[in-house]
């Protein structure tokens, strides 16, 4: 059995096709510099079928050929030209001379950080380079700041984790990938954002609602995948370095190396350390752990003659250590223990992704995804213990063809993930910090998987791609994930998307809630279901989504608006509920509805050259049926907006960026039994958050030099006591978890990059 598995796996490993595409422009500029669009232009590749033709507006889209990167431009009127095209993944404005004595092509790479496509049935927002640099974005929890779609709040007021909120709900619900394989997943729910360095993240592409069947049946909000730095198209050496006023500083090294045509690697490394113990409140706890991460990543690309590969694997170790320090205490203080926080992670991954384009088969592909995770857990909270084992095998076949044409495609293939997960919790029961409880879970998941995927496109004027799904899990049975994705275009300029899905998951009961371990709150766990994994049926989802975009021109350069609603509407749900009583955590099965509305007005325009600004409203409206009835869910907020300005120097020289948020008011847990001390109001006040960011670029020969400086929370607004019963933390009434803004306050930060061009 052993030697036909090892058969079938190396027979797979011809696989994951690395669908990239080449996108851009092609305009004319006169003799006199104006500038006008060139429709019907010829683009392809050399010695290759795969080609494009440029739409009115003179925009293409080029599937990649992975054996050359000669590109060909024919134009009536223009004389042929073949270009070098080096990075596959920016968008390219192609500037044709229409002048009989000039035959030369000028290449400029513009983006103004966030591109979407006018003719992708799914919306999918992809938040490139230039996106990244307009804040700190030292990793993946801290990229969106400046993207409305996404928010990002403290988890509590002790471990200085933040956490990601999509559609209403918690980053869990939305599925979170590494090109294109599972990442946040099981025990990296909580900390995994912050173990991806933000010099190693080349894009990110976001998309809301029901995602693809390829990629599994966990995705209930959306799709946030994350393409790290290709071997192949990375820079030669990229170094960054920076420090906040925390005294939080990090440096990052990126090198690659071309060994040949066909076979390049590159080596990914960090490091980051808070040094310094500091409290600004007062309130005898550190306002931000201190702690050292090591975290290094080893890539491998080999592509020939239609095979293309890429493997490697990575190794990290965080370790942080917060709540009270000797410095901090006060005099009165020295009888009573300390309060500690530590949390401390070791993770490795190896993983290969090889796939297989048929060359004489136009749009016919094959690939296999393999991963493996080893990832342990040790955390303390006071007297509250949680340690945690996750081991997890990962594989994806799939299989791509035509049919007829390529307007009508399909994907085909197999999936299968295996969880073996090990985790115990002790819990302080009373402010006695030796009457504890213990919860020992072991479970091992079991998925196999087929799906199939069926796209149609009608004259780039509807689309269409309906997929299905079925797996089988060992403990929830055979369940099938129904998606649809449709799209119609009133105009090149006008498209509207629809979209539909069901989702499943496990829920991960004390990693989507470690910040409840934070407090005193006594756990309590309504099983119904002791087969299952905690004893609690899986989380089942539908979501429904509508989007509109519109593109105009405003001072003749490009605007849009776009109109976003979706709503997730909960089968079965594992509720955590902690209104039921301020000294409790229960958890439960769904008892009643549970849903998530949320609608979002997006406007992007370009005013003057070179000046950006994106807009948005969101309303959210996320409801939970609790013990105490149908409620708001809390720290939510049901209003939020947004405004971004971008702005850069006609030499590129300097980069401006100022951001605003608006954060409506959050409903807070119930904290009436609580002394009149330890009590919160029902909703916490509206705020504004402002950050900033100044960047300088120089260019020394090929080489880039980069130095920022930039401040957050610009107004200093923090929440006033974000530690309930901070001066008697084993108390029953202690509890850090109720974050609702701010912690820190202002902070200034500073930082440089050089990179080497490849």
């Amino acid at each position: 059995m052993k030697k036909i598995t090892f058969l079938l796996l190396l027979f797979l490993a011809t696989s994951t096709p690395l669908l990239a595409q080449v996108k851009g422009k092609i305009i004319e500029i006169s003799d006199k510099g104006d500038t006008s669009l060139v429709p019907g232009a010829l683009v392809y590749w050399l010695n290759s079928s795969i080609s494009a033709q440029t739409d009115a507006n003179g925009d293409f889209r080029l599937k990649k050929d992975p054996n050359n990167n000669r590109l060909i431009i024919r134009a009536i009127g223009y004389e042929n030209d073949t270009l070098t095209i080096k990075d596959n993944k920016q968008f390219l404005l192609i500037a044709l001379k229409n002048n009989a004595g000039l035959n030369e092509v000028e290449i400029i790479y513009y983006s103004n950080g966030t591109e979407i496509s006018y003719l992708n049935p799914i919306k999918v927002e992809v938040l490139n380079e230039r996106s990244l640099m307009k804040a700190a974005c030292c990793n993946l929890s801290e990229s969106f700041e400046t993207n409305p779609s996404i928010d990002v709040n403290f988890a509590d007021a002790i471990s200085g984790t933040k956490q990601i909120q999509m559609l209403g709900l918690s980053g869990q619900y939305a599925q979170i990938t590494k090109e294109n394989m599972p990442y946040l997943r099981g025990l990296a729910n909580n900390y995994g954002l912050s173990f991806v360095p933000g010099t190693w993240i080349q894009s990110i592409q976001l998309s809301k609602g029901a995602g693809s069947v390829i990629n599994g049946y966990e995705s209930f909000t959306g799709q946030i995948n994350t393409e790290l730095q290709n071997p192949h198209q990375s820079d030669k050496l990229n170094f960054n370095t920076y420090a906040n006023e925390n005294g939080r500083n990090e440096y990052n090294l990126n090198l690659s190396h071309r060994l040949n045509e066909k076979f390049s690697t590159a080596l990914l490394s960090h490091f980051s350390a808070n040094p310094l113990v500091q409290d600004h409140n007062g309130d005898g706890f550190a306002d931000i752990p201190i702690g050292k991460q090591y975290n290094i990543m080893n890539k491998y690309a080999y592509s020939h003659k239609g095979f293309e590969a890429q493997f490697g694997g990575a190794y990290l170790s965080d370790n942080r250590e917060g709540g009270q320090f000797a410095s901090l205490r006060n005099s009165g203080q020295d009888s009573l223990p300390y309060y500690k926080t530590l949390i401390k992670n070791n993770k490795w991954e190896v993983y290969s992704k090889t796939g297989y384009v048929f060359r004489k088969k136009p749009g016919t592909s094959m690939g296999l995804q393999l991963s493996y995770l080893n990832h342990n857990q040790n955390n303390t909270y006071g007297a509250n213990m949680y340690s945690g084992l996750q081991k997890t095998f990962y594989a994806n076949f799939i299989y791509q063809g035509i049919l007829g044409s390529t307007n009508n495609s399909y994907k085909i293939g197999l999936s299968m993930m295996n969880d073996n997960v090990i985790e115990s919790y002790s819990n302080l029961i009373s402010s006695n910090i030796n009457n504890i409880t213990n919860f020992n879970f072991k479970r091992t998941e079991t998925v196999a998987g087929t799906f199939a995927e069926f796209a149609h496109n009608y004259k780039e004027k509807f689309n269409v791609v309906a997929g299905i799904r079925a797996d089988y899990h060992n403990y929830y049975g055979l369940f099938a994930t129904p998606r649809l994705h449709l799209r119609y275009a009133f105009t090149k300029n006008s498209v509207l998307r629809l979209s539909g899905g069901r989702a499943l998951r496990t829920a991960n009961i004390f990693t989507d809630n470690t910040a409840l371990m934070a407090s005193s709150r006594v756990w309590h766990i309504e099983s119904n279901n002791s087969k299952n994994p905690y004893g609690l049926n899986p989380e089942i989802a539908w979501n429904y989504g509508l989007n509109f975009t519109q593109k105009f021109k405003v001072n003749y350069r490009d605007a849009y608006i776009t109109l976003d609603a979706y709503r997730t509407d909960f089968v079965n749900q594992v509720v955590t509920d902690i209104d039921q009583s301020a000294q409790k955590v229960v958890i439960y099965n769904l008892k009643g509805p549970s849903y998530s509305n949320t609608a979002q007005f997006e406007f992007n325009m370009e005013p003057r050259k070179r000046l950006f600004v994106k807009s948005a409203y969101r309303f959210v409206e996320t409801m939970v049926h609790t013990s105490e009835g149908l409620l708001q869910k809390n720290f939510v907020s049901a209003h939020r907006a947004f405004i971004n300005f971008a702005y850069e120097t006609k030499n590129n020289h300097w980069q401006f960026d100022f951001t605003t948020q608006y954060n409506g008011s959050k409903r807070l847990p119930g904290t009436s039994e609580n002394p009149s001390a330890y009590r919160l109001p029902k909703y916490s006040p509206d705020f504004f958050n402002l950050l900033a960011q100044i960047t300088f670029l120089t260019k020394i020969k090929n080489n880039a030099f980069h130095v920022y400086l930039g401040v957050e929370n610009l107004l200093n607004y923090k929440q006033a006591n974000p530690i309930l019963s901070a001066d008697t933390p084993y108390s029953k009434y202690f509890d850090a978890s109720m974050v609702w803004g701010p912690i820190y306050g202002r902070m200034s930060y500073a930082g440089l990059r050089y990179k080497i061009k490849s």
